[in-house]
């Protein structure tokens, strides 16, 4: 279930750098929940729109 006030949250987390939207095998990397990683990538994308 996804929590619509998270969403944001991630995407701060992203853009911040701290975060990744997809994992890439980097040991120690920390990866929004898959769950939210289409809202979160939405979310970011109408940011920049």
């Amino acid at each position: 279930m996804i929590k619509q006030y998270m969403v944001p949250v991630y995407a701060l987390l992203v853009k911040s750098g701290g975060w990744v939207i997809e994992p890439t095998g980097a040991a120690g990397e920390k990866v929004v929940p898959e769950e939210y990683r289409l809202p979160v990538a939405e979310y970011l994308a109408a940011q920049n729109a």
